[in-house]
């Protein structure tokens, strides 16, 4: 019934029956809202414990007891992007690690051998030790002096490629031959 009389607000009555399809409806915009913050939360957790399991393996399979975590970051970054599969396979790797099964890397590897998971370990261990990941088939730089293979020479030689004299300490000429000495 509809009728052209004013009628108060405080009076007025509204007849709206229970409609299922609307209220799911008006749930599914609402929850829409929050869906993209609810995913992204979601990936967050789930990439920051595929890190925190890269960086429990890297500390297995290199052998060390601090590697820093910076870096870490990165080479987990390169290293999903040269492999999609890679956080799967290494996550398995860090509980086959977790397992105490594998007294070090070695036997871990050895038992790994033929699977799969060998080439993300031996690319895993490659990143650490040369502070390189081929993305694409290109070598990406994350770390030179800090990858791990120069380690062992860090307190008496230099870094390859480094250059550790002063300017031009490389192209200083040798000591003139004796039979160029003047004559006296």
């Amino acid at each position: 019934m509809h009728s052209d009389q004013i009628v108060p607000i405080h009076q007025q009555t509204l007849d709206v029956g229970v409609n299922p399809r609307r209220r799911k409806t008006l749930a599914l915009v609402i929850a829409s809202a929050f869906l993209p913050q609810v995913v992204h939360a979601a990936s967050i957790a789930t990439t920051a414990t595929a890190a925190q399991n890269f960086m429990t393996l890297s500390l297995f399979a290199t052998g060390r007891s601090k590697l820093d975590p910076e870096i870490g970051t990165k080479l987990f970054a390169a290293l999903l992007e040269s492999d999609a599969s890679f956080a799967n396979a290494a996550n398995s790797l860090a509980a086959d690690a977790a397992s105490q099964k594998y007294a070090d890397v070695e036997s871990l590897e050895t038992a790994i051998r033929g699977t799969p998971k060998h080439a993300t370990l031996l690319a895993l261990i490659a990143a650490w030790y040369t502070g390189t990941v081929s993305v694409k088939g290109k070598p990406r730089m994350i770390t030179l002096d800090d990858a791990l293979m120069y380690q062992p020479i860090a307190d008496g030689s230099h870094i390859p490629g480094r250059c550790e004299g002063a300017t031009n300490a490389w192209a200083q000429l040798p000591y003139p031959a004796l039979a160029d000495m003047p004559r006296l």
